[in-house]
């Protein structure tokens, strides 16, 4: 008997061992993979045609399918492993194959039979030369069981925990987190479980490594949900042991690390086969955003890079279509105060983008030297962001997410990094998922209609984070500064910007007006674009 798996790799065994023959050459094993994959569905000529031999004209497209199908059959000794003849599917007499088991097991409700077939990615790491229409079916599967496993895990878990059998929901949850670990409804999930079984201290530190994470590795604000359940656990056991002492606890903090870990491995062997012939990929691993960002060099265009590759969290939640549209829409900007994107794309089910490495520090880091600037060196480098956020703006591109971080200044002249990410992220989520790694931003530099949740944002958004940045270089800290996020959303939404002049006698009424109408709580009252408060600004140098 014939076995095809598709999980984890592609291997095709008979009687139980690797078939090494003719019928396992790369092409062959797609071939079966496609037909399998149809679960029992004739699949057209036509449509083989067109995933193996796109570029071939229709009669030596034809004749190469023919000789591969008999290839095929000749290798495993038969004549009837493919039924049909205008359209085919596999001899189930003679071939099953993990993906029908898969769709069977999914039909019929059996969540922990699916999810002990999959036993990795869909094809991982296949490629077919010269065959794009099929990498784009690969992806497009992959994706499409990336979400019957998630879906599986998920019914498991919540099955587990209606019945009240803490140690496997524990278990089940604990692999939601495995796969999406800022996801805050799969962190929640685990924390209860925990919680329930006994392992308050565990819980409590699944909820700490899970705020560190969002902070620290995607720039983003935790879900507030899990802070008020670790809240709740501590109020309600106070004795409860501390996190270094709980076995518990450890291994919940070891198995954050080793999922980073591997996650780090996985991401840097991907780039290594996939861009390596162009990027010359150094070690370090910067975060920044909802990203991690490699640095590298770029032999082609001789110059220092950045690969961006997106939070396996975001990606399982984005159209990937729009994101591709959002990208290109960004890519096709070009003025010398934004940092270009060279170019984006979706590899393996990995979605990636390599951007120019910024010259010279982040003003972030500058502030938090410096506290404040100089009066003409913070309007010039304002200025230098307005003219930046016009030309975004003129393409309808929104920043959503600016704040001195994605500012560098050098040799006088500022530059933008980061524009229009956000945004495209923001477009490309589908809207009834949870995930807390989309809550990017933060609220020091975010408009009042970003604070209250508004999607319908504009580019006067941007013109008040501008404000914002501006205020604090020369203020020395953002409007509404405090150490709750509370009191500053509060101040935001109902109180008037200090006026600058009274905290800094230096500054012109002129410039301060400037400062005023960005930060004014109504967008109606603010300028309407970037070029609009570019040319105010350059008004006050």
């Amino acid at each position: 008997m014939l076995r095809l798996t598709t999980f984890g790799g592609i291997v095709l065994r008979q009687d139980g061992e690797p078939h090494l023959g003719a019928a396992s050459q790369r092409r062959r094993l797609a071939l079966l993979a496609v037909i399998a994959t149809a679960a029992g569905r004739p699949v057209s000529r036509e449509k083989l045609l067109g995933y193996f031999w796109p570029e071939s004209d229709s009669e030596h497209a034809r004749h190469a399918l023919r000789q591969s199908l008999h290839a095929v059959q000749r290798a495993l000794a038969t004549d009837d492993l493919f039924l049909g003849t205008d359209a085919l599917r596999l001899n189930p007499a003679l071939i099953t194959s993990d993906v029908q088991d898969v769709e069977d097991a999914v039909d019929g409700g059996a969540h922990q039979r699916v999810v002990g077939l999959m036993k990795g990615p869909f094809l991982d790491g296949f490629f077919v030369s010269e065959a794009p229409e099929l990498e784009r079916w690969v992806e497009t599967q992959r994706g499409r069981y990336a979400s019957l496993f998630i879906s599986a895990l998920e019914a498991l878990a919540t099955d587990a925990s209606a019945r009240d059998d803490h140690a496997m929901a524990t278990a089940w949850w604990r692999r939601l987190t495995a796969e999406h670990p800022t996801n805050s409804r799969y962190v929640l999930g685990l924390i209860r479980s925990l919680a329930a079984g006994g392992d308050r201290s565990g819980a409590l530190l699944q909820a700490s490594g899970y705020e560190s994470l969002v902070r620290d590795q995607l720039g983003a604000e935790p879900d507030s949900a899990v802070a008020e359940a670790a809240a709740r656990l501590r109020t309600n056991d106070v004795r409860a042991p501390t996190p270094d002492k709980s076995a518990g606890a450890a291994a919940a903090a070891a198995t954050l690390s080793t999922t980073r870990d591997r996650a780090r491995d996985r991401q840097r062997d991907w780039l290594e086969r996939t861009l390596g012939e162009r990027l010359v990929v150094d070690a370090g691993i910067p975060s920044r955003g909802a990203i991690v960002a490699y640095q590298a060099y770029d032999r082609e265009r001789r110059v220092p890079v950045e690969i961006h590759l997106l939070d396996p969290g975001i990606s399982a939640l984005a159209d990937v279509d729009t994101l591709m549209d959002r990208l290109d829409r960004i890519a096709a900007l070009r003025d010398p105060h934004l940092s270009p994107l060279y170019e984006y794309g979706n590899a393996d089910g990995v979605i990636y983008f390599t951007v120019a490495r910024p010259l010279g520090e982040s003003l972030r880091d500058t502030l938090a030297r410096e506290q404040q600037l100089a009066v003409h060196d913070a309007v010039a480098i304002a200025a230098d962001i307005a003219d930046a956020l016009a030309a975004a703006h003129d393409a309808d591109v929104l920043h959503s997410d600016l704040r001195p971080k994605y500012v560098f200044v050098s040799d006088g002249h500022a530059v933008l990094t980061g524009v229009g990410i956000a945004d495209a992220l923001a477009a490309a989520t589908t809207p009834n998922r949870t995930s807390t790694a989309l809550r990017l931003g933060s609220p020091a530099y975010q408009s009042p209609e970003q604070l209250v949740g508004d999607t319908r944002l504009d580019q006067r958004s941007d013109v008040y984070s501008l404000g914002c940045i501006l205020y604090e270089m020369l203020a020395g800290e953002v409007p509404f500064a405090s150490q709750t996020r509370g009191t500053m959303v509060s101040g935001r939404l109902t109180s008037v910007v200090p006026s600058l002049i009274e905290r800094r006698d230096t500054v012109s009424e002129a410039l301060s007006a400037v400062v005023a109408r960005c930060l004014a709580r109504a967008p109606s009252d603010r300028y309407r674009s970037g070029r609009e408060v570019a040319l105010a600004i350059r008004n006050c140098l």
